[in-house]
C-alpha cells in the first residue's frame, strides 16, 4: 500500500509519541496477555493535531512537503497559540530549506568556476587571457557565495590567489618580450631610414631638406635607442655605432651648404646693390628731368595749358606747350585708374605723328546726376516761319541734341517707327514736345509709300524720312534743356609729355569744367562758412646731387578746403595724406595760404594786398621741416545749390622745397 505524505507525517508523529512512552516506562508490549496481571501497562495517549503537525513540518526535507504537513493540521484541534506556533514553525522551515538550498548552489557555482581555470600553460597572450576570463568567473562566484561558510570558501580563495600569480608571471614575460620585439623594430627602422637620407647626402650639392631629413633620422634613431630599455647593451651597440658615426657627414654636409648658399647670398647683395645703384641712378636723372619739366612756372597759361576739347572732340583734353598747336588727349579704355572720394579716375594718351613725342594725363571728374535748365523762349532760341510758326527743319539733329525730340508716338524702346500720311494729307502731324515745350511735329515725306521715321538714338530720337518741322503751341514758352552727366561736370588732374628721346619732359596740372554751363556762381551776399573735402593727384621731384633724396613720379594725396563767407571772403587748405610714385605713403604736406573769393567763385589772391591778383602762395612741409613758403595756387567754387553755397571746389597748385623739391598738382572736393 502506497503511503501518502500525510501518512508519513502521521507515523512520523506515532514514533516520536511512542519514543516519548519508552522514556516513561509505559510502553506496550504489544499483545502479551500472559503479562503479569499486577503491572498495569498504559496505553501511549494519540499524539494531538499540534503535535503531529508541528513534528510533520520538521520533519520535511523540501519547502513543499513543510507546506504540505503545515496544511493537513485540522485547524479546528488546534488552539490560537499553537497555531501561531505551526505558522512560525513552518516559517523557520522554509528559511533553513532554502539557506540549505542556496548553500548548494552556491557551493556548485564555486566548484564550477574552479573547475573553468587552466593554468597548465600561459604561454601565448590568448591562453592568458582566457586564464584571465576563468579567474574573473571564480572572483565572482565567491563574491556571491554569501551563504556558503569562511571555512569552505577558503580553500577556492586559495585557488584564486594562486591562479591570479601565475597569470601576472606570465604576463610580465609576454609584456616583456612585445616590449623588446617592438624597440627592435624601432632600432631598425629608424636605422634604415638614416642610411637612406645619409645616402641622399652623398650626392653632390645636397639641400637643406636633404640634410634636415637625415638630421631629423639622426634624432629619430637616438631616440629609439633610449627608448630601447628591454634591450641588453649588446643589442643597441650596433646602432649606438651608427648613430656616432652620422653625426661627421651631416655636419659636412651643413657646412657645405652653408659655403654655397652665403656665395650665393654674397652674389645676390652684389646684384642687389647694383640694380640699387643702377635704379637709384636711373632714379636721379628721372628726377632730374621732372624736376625741369615741372619747371618754375608750370601753371602759366601762357607757357603750358590743358583743357576739355571742343566739337567732335569735346571729351578729349587739349595740351598746349609754349603757344603750340593743341594736342588732344583721347580716352585709354584699356588704362585703370582708381576713383577718389567720389571722383572718376581716366587715363589719357596721345601718340602724335612725327616726333612729337608722347603725351599721357590722369584726370577725376565728379559725374553728378543729369541737370535740368531753363533756358530762352522758344521764339528767341529758334527762329520761326513768320506764316506757318514753325521751326526749320530738325531732322539732321546729332548726338545730344537728339535728346530735344519726344512725342507720345514715338514709344518703340529700340529700332525705327515709321509714319505714313493719310490718303487726303499732306503731311504727318504728331503732337509731342521740342526741347521741353509742347507743340506739334509735322513731316512732309520724301517718299509717301515710304513715310518718314523716327528711329532710337543714343540720347533720343533721329528724326528721318522727309521735312520734319516743330510748331510750338506757345511761342514764348521757355525752353528746358537737360544736360547729360557725362556731359556737364567739373574735373582736376595733370599731364605729362615725353620727348621723343626721352630726354626732356614738360608737366603741369589744371582743372576744368566740361559743358556749356561752366557751374558759376554768386556769393556776395553768402554768409557762413563750408568745407570742402576730396582729393589731389600731380607729379612731385626731389633732386639732390650731394647724395640726398632723388624721388619723382606721380602722387595722390587727400585735400580739404576752409571756406568763410563774410563780408570778405576767404579760403585755405591743406593737402596731405600723399602717396608717392612707389605707392608708399610720404610724410608730406602742402599749406593752402589764404585767399580771397570773387564773387563769381574764383579763388582770387591774396587777401592782405588789395591790388595782388596773383595766386597765393604755398608751403611745402617734409617731416616736421617746413620749406619758405612759394609757388601758388588757385581755383574755383562751383555749382551752387539751394541754400546758395558753391558745392564744388577744384583748383591747381605748385609748390617747392627749396631747390630740392617741386611739385605741381590739382585738386577736387565735394562740400
Amino acid at each position: 500500500m502506497k503511503k501518502t505524505k500525510l501518512t508519513r507525517s502521521l507515523m512520523a508523529a506515532c514514533s516520536i509519541v511512542a519514543l516519548s512512552a519508552v522514556m516513561y516506562g509505559c510502553v506496550h508490549s504489544g499483545g502479551d496477555d500472559t503479562a503479569s496481571d499486577d503491572m498495569d501497562v498504559m496505553e501511549p495517549p494519540p499524539p494531538t493535531a499540534y503535535e503531529a503537525g508541528k513534528a510533520a513540518i520538521m520533519a520535511a526535507t523540501t519547502a513543499a512537503d513543510a507546506q504540505a504537513a503545515y496544511d493537513a493540521v485540522d485547524q479546528s484541534m488546534v488552539t490560537g497559540a499553537e497555531a501561531a506556533s505551526l505558522q512560525a514553525a513552518l516559517a523557520s522551515q522554509l528559511m533553513t530549506l532554502a539557506t540549505m538550498a542556496r548553500e548548494a548552489a552556491q557551493k556548485m557555482a564555486l566548484s564550477d568556476a574552479a573547475g573553468m581555470i587552466d593554468t597548465s600553460d600561459l604561454s601565448t597572450q590568448d591562453l592568458v587571457d582566457a586564464a584571465r576570463t576563468a579567474i574573473a568567473g571564480l572572483r565572482g562566484a565567491l563574491a556571491n557565495a554569501a551563504d556558503v561558510s569562511e571555512a569552505d570558501k577558503a580553500m577556492y580563495q586559495g585557488m584564486l590567489d594562486a591562479a591570479v600569480m601565475a597569470v601576472d608571471t606570465a604576463q610580465g614575460g609576454i609584456d616583456t618580450a612585445t616590449r623588446r620585439m617592438n624597440q627592435m623594430d624601432a632600432l631598425s627602422s629608424a636605422s634604415m631610414t638614416l642610411q637612406a637620407a645619409l645616402t641622399a647626402l652623398a650626392g653632390q650639392a645636397p639641400t637643406q631638406d636633404q640634410i634636415d631629413a637625415a638630421s631629423a633620422a639622426l634624432a629619430a634613431l637616438n631616440s629609439a635607442i633610449d627608448d630601447a630599455a628591454d634591450l641588453t647593451a649588446d643589442e643597441t651597440a650596433t646602432y649606438q655605432r651608427e648613430a656616432d658615426n652620422a653625426g661627421a657627414p651631416i655636419s659636412t654636409a651643413q657646412t657645405s651648404l652653408d659655403d654655397a648658399e652665403k656665395t650665393a647670398q654674397d652674389e645676390a647683395d652684389r646684384i642687389a646693390a647694383e640694380e640699387a645703384a643702377a635704379a637709384a641712378a636711373a632714379m636721379a636723372i628721372t628726377a632730374s628731368k621732372l624736376y625741369a619739366g615741372i619747371g618754375a612756372t608750370p601753371l602759366l597759361a601762357t607757357a603750358r595749358s590743358a583743357a576739355y576739347g571742343s566739337g567732335d572732340n569735346a571729351a578729349d583734353i587739349a595740351v598746349t606747350i609754349d603757344g603750340g598747336t593743341p594736342v588732344n588727349l583721347s580716352e585709354d579704355d584699356d588704362a585703370m585708374v582708381d576713383d577718389r572720394h567720389g571722383w572718376t579716375g581716366m587715363m589719357f594718351t596721345a601718340e602724335p605723328d612725327g616726333d612729337a613725342g608722347t603725351y599721357e594725363s590722369v584726370v577725376y571728374s565728379h559725374i553728378g546726376e543729369d541737370m535740368v535748365t531753363e533756358g530762352q523762349a522758344f521764339n528767341v532760341a529758334y527762329t520761326l516761319d513768320a506764316t506757318t510758326g514753325e521751326t526749320a527743319s530738325v531732322t539732321t539733329l546729332t548726338g545730344h541734341a537728339t535728346s530735344r525730340v519726344a512725342s507720345p508716338s514715338f514709344d518703340q524702346s529700340a529700332g525705327q517707327k515709321t509714319f505714313k500720311p493719310g490718303d487726303n494729307d499732306v503731311r504727318i502731324m504728331l503732337a509731342g514736345s521740342y526741347q521741353g515745350v509742347s507743340g506739334m511735329y509735322y513731316c512732309t515725306a520724301a517718299d509717301r509709300a515710304v513715310g518718314c521715321s523716327a528711329t532710337v538714338a543714343d540720347m533720343g530720337f533721329t528724326l528721318a524720312g522727309g521735312t520734319w518741322t516743330f510748331k510750338p503751341t506757345d511761342p514764348a514758352a521757355k525752353l528746358m534743356d537737360t544736360s547729360a552727366a557725362d556731359d556737364v561736370y567739373a574735373s582736376y588732374g595733370w599731364w605729362l609729355h615725353k620727348s621723343e628721346d626721352g630726354e626732356t619732359f614738360t608737366a603741369s596740372a589744371f582743372h576744368a569744367y566740361r559743358g556749356t554751363d561752366a557751374g558759376t556762381v554768386g556769393i556776395a551776399d553768402l554768409r557762413g562758412t563750408a568745407t570742402y573735402t576730396g582729393g589731389a593727384a600731380g607729379k612731385y621731384a626731389l633732386r639732390s646731387s650731394t647724395g640726398g633724396t632723388n624721388d619723382a613720379g606721380h602722387f595722390t594725396a587727400d585735400v580739404m578746403l576752409e571756406a568763410t563767407f563774410a563780408e570778405d571772403h576767404e579760403i585755405s587748405g591743406t593737402i596731405d595724406n600723399f602717396m608717392g610714385a612707389d605707392g608708399m605713403s610720404r610724410d608730406w604736406s602742402v599749406a593752402l595760404g589764404a585767399s580771397v573769393i570773387a564773387d563769381g567763385g574764383a579763388i582770387a589772391g591774396d587777401p592782405d594786398d588789395s591790388t595782388d591778383t596773383d595766386p597765393q602762395m604755398t608751403t611745402w612741409t617734409i617731416g616736421d621741416t617746413a620749406a619758405d613758403a612759394a609757388g601758388m595756387w588757385s581755383g574755383d567754387l562751383r555749382e551752387q545749390g539751394d541754400d546758395g553755397i558753391p558745392g564744388i571746389a577744384t583748383g591747381t597748385f605748385y609748390s617747392t622745397y627749396g631747390l630740392d623739391g617741386r611739385m605741381v598738382g590739382a585738386f577736387g572736393a565735394n562740400e
